[in-house]
């Protein structure tokens, strides 16, 4: 019995002694775990160390697992580079401490952050006698060691995280400092701080609004900086949409910083002070209701230098400001912003001005001595921003008008006593007319939309530096525009509706229609538009300058940049969807006169489509339905496909814009159906394929005169007395020429012969023509009997045409005659030319016989003219054939390089 009460009393020290042993293993756990985390975070320490050339320091780590996972970093410090003293950031301890429970139960969903406080935080900045600051070297370090990397296009976004199971009951930044030590004097250093630095955030979480609380002592030993931020209830991304900001400063003098800002800014003195509270509302993207600005804050005794005259500038802006955007309403209670001498004041109210009737109460808004010029006397930092683009007064003003039941609001901003000088795109002088004004109404019954009406003068504008538009200062350019303006009900985009557009360009009037929507952000935002224009008249070479026009001046176009811009996002245009429709009764450009110009394009993404589109040119009509670009890849792999129907064009005219030299008359019907991927003539020779076919009507050849090309080396080649045929320097191509041209590799083959019959011989011709213009034409002229009669002083009547073999080649504006081939000619003509006098000579059936012997011979030379014949249209195959060959070889090379790029071999 004895025996089992021992027992019975010896069970609760084994059980604690079990358990002593288990605190114990997870003790010595617990020091591997501390002891592995710090060796990893010295390990890495020691790396940045190097990369950074500052010793980085890790004191201690110790973690707890129960009740709270949590981890707390001890003395940590980067240290001073070399020849530097104070170390430029020191922090006494981190603690994140997360509560163990929920983090196992829900698999790691549930995160209750407990507290994640940053203690004893010191950052040193001080600036050295060259003027740079330990910062500035470790940024400069930091871009050196870690270069940025090229961007690359954006991935598709994935959807939001969702973080509503992350809980922080308090995040914080305590008893922090910033110490500013000022080295540029030498060995006396000057020393100043922002003290007690805090930083709180409490119980963040889905569901609760946000609150960040800031307080520091700047240059001061009590806190004279409170910055408190509110957010809206948090959204399960913890994604904040602030709704209040608060500033209040007790007067900190800000004169001790001006060394440590940067050397351009030129600081060095004036004093802050603020109390100032925003409600922002709807102001902001996902927030509602009104908004509300009340307060002041005042900069003052500012200096800068090089300021003219030793100047100071104060700046105060004083408001007491109430608003609701989806209302339309807007309350300047005070509304005073001070810029040295100018001034921009505001008073008065606006009541529904989304709704049918608004109410403006003495509303005005008006700026006054809005120079930027004389601002940059206060700021000289401003003048070189500036760098002479912009000089004297800014005339705004905004006030309301109108009767109890019509009432809007009137805006004025009048840039005439303005200097602008933008490089490379337009310059005023002062004095030249240049106005905006516009007059907003209330929404009537278009759904909530503001109604405006404005006008803008360009008159004294001169746009010629923008070597684009030829628009000198004194020359009509005015724009008018009358629509709706709705904003988006979830802030995310808008709606701009204008039913009346009009535009004076010059001497010509543009009126029209326009419509404009944006809505989503990022990846899903979304631009439709939809444009309608009309014009009579419109010049648009009178309009735009070109490049003849421009060396004709003395202007010298700049070159392209040699360095290789960076790559285009393909997909920049997605979300784009609109259509534009054009009516212009007649059109100058390009020294090409248009008549009845109609088209609809339409934009889907990257695709621009060419639904319709026809106009009157050169005597004839072009349509161009179903041609197509896609705009997304870059220009040298932008891929087309152009349908083009050709009635009755001019062909002289047309060629006309290619070459001052005249090469044909006729008419032209045809289609051009062609596809290529670039532009430029390397990347067309490479890429073009498609086809015309059509018909030239009553056309001449000009400049060359074929049948006399052949008949003069004939007549000379002929072993009797003849003479060659009058040059016309003209060759008919007869009522109705008929042909079809496949394009491939950049040769415009012939898909078969052409032929055409004229009184005085038959011709055809087979091959093609390069994309530079240059022809390669084998055919034939095959001499009618009439002409060989004449040829030939009436010595020879044949009783067929006689073909001569020739080449035509050089450029298509200036052909040339080469490789005429008189021999079979001259062979049966001189056959013909003997039997006939045979059988004058002889007489009778006997000189029958012998012209029949003699005329054999001319059968054999028809037999071999028909056989040079099939040999030049055999070759002229085999040309295509080489020719395809050959670019399905370099397709093949191209290939292969591409694939030895990808694999690095």
């Amino acid at each position: 019995m004895s025996d089992l009460v021992k027992k019975k009393r010896r069970w609760p020290f084994v059980l604690g002694g079990i358990f002593a042993l288990l605190v114990i293993v997870v003790m010595v756990a617990l020091w591997q775990l501390d002891a592995m985390l710090l060796k990893t975070a010295q390990a890495y320490a020691t790396d940045y160390s190097k990369k950074l050339g500052r010793p980085i320091a890790v004191g201690d780590i110790s973690t707890h697992l129960f009740p709270r996972v949590g981890v707390e970093v001890e003395d940590v410090s980067v240290g001073p580079a070399e020849g530097e003293e104070l170390p430029l950031a020191q922090l006494a301890s981190l603690n994140v401490s997360v509560a163990a429970g929920p983090l196992l139960s829900s698999r790691g969903k549930d995160i209750q952050v407990q507290h994640a406080e940053v203690s004893g935080l010191t950052v040193n900045v001080v600036r050295f006698p060259d003027g740079t600051t330990n910062v500035q070297r470790l940024m400069q370090r930091l871009d050196e060691v870690f270069p940025k990397e090229e961007e690359k296009p954006e991935e598709e976004p994935s959807q939001p995280t969702d973080l509503s199971g992350v809980h922080v009951e308090r995040a914080a930044v305590t008893d922090g400092t910033i110490r500013f030590v000022d080295r540029s004097g030498g060995a006396t250093a000057r020393e100043l701080a922002v003290k007690d630095l805090d930083i709180e955030v409490k119980d963040l979480r889905a569901g609760k609004p946000l609150v960040v609380d800031l307080a520091a002592a700047v240059l001061a030993e009590k806190q004279n900086l409170h910055l408190s931020l509110h957010a809206a209830p948090l959204p399960p991304t913890l994604i904040p949409t602030p709704e209040r900001v608060t500033l209040k400063a007790e007067r900190i003098d800000l004169a001790p910083l001006g060394p440590f800002l940067p050397p351009d800014l030129g600081f060095q003195a004036g004093t802050l002070d603020a109390d100032w509270k925003a409600e922002l509302g709807g102001a902001v993207p996902g927030g509602k209701g009104p908004t509300r600005l009340v307060g002041v804050i005042k900069a003052l005794g500012l200096r800068f230098a090089g300021s003219q005259g030793g100047k100071d500038l104060d700046v105060v802006l004083d408001t007491d400001v109430a608003g609701d955007v989806n209302a339309g309403d807007l309350s300047l209670d005070k509304l005073k912003l001070d810029l040295g001498p100018a001034n921009i004041s505001g008073k008065g109210q606006v009541k529904g001005l989304l709704t049918e009737k608004p109410s403006v109460q003495g509303f005005e808004l008006v700026g006054r001595n809005l120079d930027p010029a004389a601002l940059a006397e206060y700021y000289p930092p401003l003048k070189k921003q500036l760098d002479g683009m912009i000089a004297g007064p800014i005339g705004l003003d905004v006030r309301g008008s109108g009767t109890q039941d019509a009432q809007a609001l009137d805006v004025n901003v009048d840039l005439t006593p303005v200097r602008l000088k933008v490089p490379a795109q337009l310059t005023k002088d002062a004095g030249g007319v240049m106005k905006l004004t516009a007059k907003v109404t209330g929404a009537a019954a278009s759904g909530g939309a503001l109604r405006f009406d404005a006008k803008a003068d360009l008159a004294g504008v001169d746009l010629r530096p923008g070597l684009i538009v030829d628009k000198a200062p004194g020359q009509r350019m005015e724009f008018a525009a009358a629509g709706t303006y709705a904003p988006s009900k979830s802030g995310a985009g808008m709606k701009v509706d204008v039913p009346k557009l009009s535009a004076q360009l010059l001497d010509d009037t543009v009126t029209g229609s326009a419509s404009f929507a944006t809505a989503g952000t990022g990846k899903k935002a979304t631009t439709t538009f939809s444009a309608d224009v009309k014009s009579n008249k419109l010049d648009a070479d009178a309009l735009l300058l070109d490049e003849k026009e421009l060396a004709a001046r003395g202007v010298k176009v700049p070159a392209p940049q040699t360095t290789e811009a960076p790559p285009e996002d393909p997909a920049r245009f997605n979300g784009y969807r609109g259509d534009i429709r054009f009516a212009v009764g007649s059109l100058r450009y390009s020294a090409m006169d248009l008549t009845n110009v109609t088209g609809v394009v339409k934009m889907t993404d990257d695709l621009i489509t060419v639904e319709k589109l026809s106009t009157g040119i050169f005597g004839g009509k072009v349509v161009a339905d179903g041609t197509s670009v896609r705009l997304g890849p870059a220009a040298e792999k932008r891929p087309f496909e152009a349908k083009v129907k050709v009635e009755n064009v001019k062909v002289e005219q047309a060629l006309a814009q290619a070459t001052p030299q005249k090469v044909m008359t006729g008419a032209f019907n045809g289609n051009v159906d062609v596809k290529g991927v670039g532009y430029t003539p390397d990347r067309l020779e490479q890429t073009l394929l498609g086809a015309i076919n059509g018909n030239i009507l009553g056309g001449m050849l000009l400049s060359k005169d074929l049948v006399a090309s052949v008949s003069e080396p004939l007549a000379k080649a002929l072993p009797f007395a003849s003479k060659s045929l009058k040059n016309a320097d003209v060759t008919s191509l007869g009522e109705d020429l008929p042909f079809g041209v496949r394009i491939q590799n950049g040769v415009a083959q012939l898909e078969k012969p052409i032929t055409w019959t004229r009184p005085e011989a038959a011709m055809s011709f087979s091959g093609g023509v390069r994309l530079d213009g240059s022809l390669d034409l084998k055919g034939a002229v095959s001499l009618s009997p009439s002409t060989v009669k004449t040829l030939t002083l009436g010595k020879v009547t044949p009783p067929e045409a006689i073909p001569v073999g020739l080449n035509l080649t050089g450029k298509a504006w200036k052909p040339e005659v080469t490789g005429v081939d008189v021999k079979p000619a001259v062979t049966t003509i001189a056959k013909l030319a003997a039997s006939s006098l045979a059988g004058e000579l002889i007489g009778g059936e006997r000189g029958k016989q012998v012209q029949g012997i003699i005329q054999g011979g001319q059968d054999q030379a028809r037999a071999e003219a028909e056989a040079k014949r099939k040999e030049l249209e055999a070759k002229a195959a085999a040309e295509r054939a080489r020719l395809e060959a050959e670019a399905k070889k370099k397709a093949e090379e191209e290939a292969k390089k591409r694939l030895r790029g990808i694999f690095g071999k």
